[in-house]
């Protein structure tokens, strides 16, 4: 049975409360945690459903020994990662998120190269981070298809490169590129610097991971997540997967190796590894609701970009309303960006009831 967040938070403290452990923890309003009732929030690439049947069952179960260091869960996690990619423990190093990765990694490669080459549009939330520790960015504009230019990044690369990052597919563009030649790519490029993939949607659009190139060469990066498909954005659970001499570098900057995941987070996604049935049912109701959004933009003649991800970025300039702020007023939120020249909104996509209203709304603002 899936649950959406609030729905699990309210549970949740229930079964807090029934354990008489403190007044004041059981009487802490969920609005504390949670937006307003109602919202529907389509801005953050989120899972709508929340962590999976198995995975609130594990977090309940443990959020008891939260009193105690997690080190020997941690280490049943990393071995439970590694044999779901084919690896093995001493290639995953833990952190808060895949962004904690990123912002590793551009640490790591921070020093005397000062070039980071980068897809535009793409992801770029760790970016200002990256910028302290001095890196700047070349920014390779996607191709006519709206793909990452391998071959430009390939040809951009030179003696100033400190590492090339690739997310793949993108966000906010939902595209991806072919993995063989993505693999082909990394290969190549690796020989002249660190390249660091992000596969954060990869189990959207089915695509192979670049797992078993990255074990074997110190210049590879893997970074995954379980913050997408498995529902986990608030448990802050990312990894690297990288040879062991990287993973060890890596590590270094971390106050111990793993150091940012705690016992309940551990235990749920130890747990969602394990959850096949719920992973399906979120890519079939992610597809359900994409295609319901893309007839919408279609019979509102609205650009957008076929996505094969958790979420569709399409035009809103024929748009004459500020649409964010009219469906701001209906509790609906998204964002938008400038692209392509233009304003563009990525729309994550929410559960099959919610997508209903955003595209009604949609309709009604257009």
């Amino acid at each position: 049975m899936v649950y959406n967040r609030r729905v699990w938070l309210q549970q949740s403290l229930t079964a807090l409360a029934g354990f008489a452990i403190s007044t004041d923890v059981a009487a802490i309003p969920t609005s504390f945690f949670a937006p307003s009732t109602g919202a529907i929030l389509l801005n953050s690439n989120e899972n709508p459903y929340g962590p999976s049947p198995l995975a609130q069952k594990a977090i309940l179960e443990y959020y008891m020994q939260s009193n105690r260091y997690p080190d020997d869960y941690i280490g049943l996690l990393q071995k439970k990662i590694a044999a779901h990619w084919g690896v093995k423990a001493e290639n995953i190093l833990l952190g808060a998120g895949s962004s904690e990765i990123i912002g590793l990694a551009a640490l790591h490669v921070s020093g005397k190269k000062k070039k980071i080459i980068t897809a535009e549009p793409g992801y770029k939330v760790w970016n200002g981070q990256a910028a302290s520790f001095g890196m700047e960015f070349e920014r390779i504009s996607l191709t006519n298809e709206r793909i990452t230019d391998l071959a430009a990044m390939l040809t951009a690369i030179d003696n100033t490169t400190a590492m090339v990052y690739i997310c793949n597919p993108n966000n906010p563009t939902g595209t991806f590129v072919d993995i063989n030649q993505l693999r082909n790519f990394t290969v190549e490029a690796a020989k002249k610097t660190m390249i660091f993939i992000d596969e954060a949607y990869t189990e959207y659009a089915g695509l192979e991971s670049l797992a078993t190139l990255a074990v074997v060469n110190p210049n590879i990066i893997v970074v995954k997540t379980f913050s997408k498909i498995y529902g986990l954005a608030g448990a802050r659970v990312g990894y690297a997967i990288a040879h062991p001499e990287t993973i060890q570098k890596l590590s270094n900057y971390q106050p111990w190796p793993n150091a940012a995941i705690s016992i309940v987070s551990a235990a749920a996604a130890f747990a969602s590894l394990n959850d096949i049935s719920y992973v399906q049912t979120i890519l079939t109701k992610t597809t359900e609701a994409r295609t319901m959004c893309t007839e919408t933009f279609k019979q509102l003649s609205l650009e957008y970009i076929p996505s094969q991800t958790n979420f569709i970025l399409f035009n809103i300039d024929p748009i004459k309303k500020d649409m964010i702020k009219e469906l701001k007023t209906k509790n609906i939120f998204v964002q938008s960006r400038k692209h392509f020249n233009g304003k563009w909104c990525r729309v994550s996509m929410g559960t099959i009831e919610e997508m209903q209203q955003f595209c009604a709304a949609l309709k009604e603002i257009a």
